[in-house]
């Protein structure tokens, strides 16, 4: 079998049908995994301590929401993503934290394709948008994730339909970010009274290694333009780059750093609803440093008696100054600190 035909066996733009649904997978999660991820990326103690776990809001040790995430990536790259010819995720609309995640849960997947969008600017290609639920042994939902992803086309299209929507640039962050105060400590959830709309922080920097860059896509993200040089400049993009899922992994990363600082130690452990509006705007390449940035844009009380909720615009930006990936977030924290 030559290249053309190997490349004409994938799954194509042209062969998703809106409406259609595949179930799959059943990944595990173990309590040493789920203390070994959140180590790396969230080290709150609802994710590292299954003793004291029990006295926080989650009411036992649980895996964090990004490592959800990332072993959907997984879920999805084993079973059809990996034989597809994807070329690059474009974002993630929506994902909602619906239960947690405990040691010893097996998780499914379910995925539907829910509307497809051809491009002026790419006629080798298309955007699909996709929903995923995923639910564990008990058949209890845990997470549900709306996003959007960029495939080849099986023939260059000749002649766009009238209804295809005209070239675009990519939207600005959403929401508008509120007047900038520069203000570390009212840019953390961890206190609701001392948190400020418009609050922001600067939370550092982060070298983008090839072996960094490996080590998340070997057990979360394997396509080759994330693993092999080599590969990734024979990819589209040009160069070995990051998942985008490791980028705000690496977020979180920083964002822990920082309230573990403001702490003076162990980081009060706060449990999210999930986040939305996430733009893979740039590809993340071996030997970026990512700086990133929170900025609170609004807080409010919830129905649930004694808590808030604090919601932030998230950013990530090169060494070049070039933004690469931003989204909303939000975090429940006591309105009495």
């Amino acid at each position: 079998m030559g290249k053309k035909d190997a490349d004409m066996s994938l799954i194509h733009y042209d062969d998703f049908a809106p409406g259609e649904t595949r179930t799959y997978g059943a990944y595990g999660f173990t309590e040493e995994a789920i203390i070994a991820f959140a180590a790396e990326y969230d080290a709150q103690t609802f994710h590292m301590d299954a003793e004291l776990a029990k006295h926080t809001l989650l009411g036992g040790l649980a895996a964090s929401g990004w490592h959800t995430c990332s072993a959907l990536m997984r879920m999805m790259v084993d079973d059809w993503l990996g034989g597809s010819a994807c070329l690059a995720g474009i974002g993630i609309e929506d994902n909602r934290w619906l239960a947690p995640v405990r040691p010893g849960d097996v998780l499914t997947a379910q995925t539907r394709t829910l509307e497809k969008t051809d491009l002026r600017s790419r006629p080798d290609a298309g955007i699909v948008k996709f929903e995923t639920i995923l639910r564990n042994q008990n058949g209890v939902e845990v997470m549900r994730q709306t996003g959007s992803t960029l495939f080849a086309r099986r023939e260059r299209l000749t002649k766009l339909p009238a209804e295809s929507p005209p070239r675009q640039a990519p939207p600005p962050p959403t929401p508008p970010p509120p007047p900038r105060i520069d203000d570390r400590l009212a840019a953390l959830p961890d206190d609701y009274a001392r948190a400020k709309v418009g609050a922001y922080a600067d939370l550092g920097e982060k070298l983008f290694s090839a072996a960094y860059i490996r080590a998340y896509a070997q057990e979360f993200d394997p396509f080759p333009f994330h693993l092999d040089e080599a590969a990734g400049k024979n990819h589209v993009l040009g160069a070995m780059s990051a998942a985008g899922l490791q980028t705000a992994c690496c977020w979180m990363r920083q964002f822990i750093a920082l309230r573990r600082e403001a702490a003076g130690g162990e980081v009060p452990s706060r449990a999210s609803p999930g986040f939305a509006n996430m733009v893979w705007r740039k590809p993340v390449l071996v030997g970026d440093r990512i700086r990133f940035s929170t900025q609170v844009i609004a807080k409010r009380p919830i129905s649930k008696p004694g808590l808030g909720l604090v919601q932030s615009l998230n950013s990530a930006v090169n060494q070049r100054g070039e933004l690469v990936m931003d989204f909303t977030a939000a975090v429940i924290t006591p309105l009495a600190s």
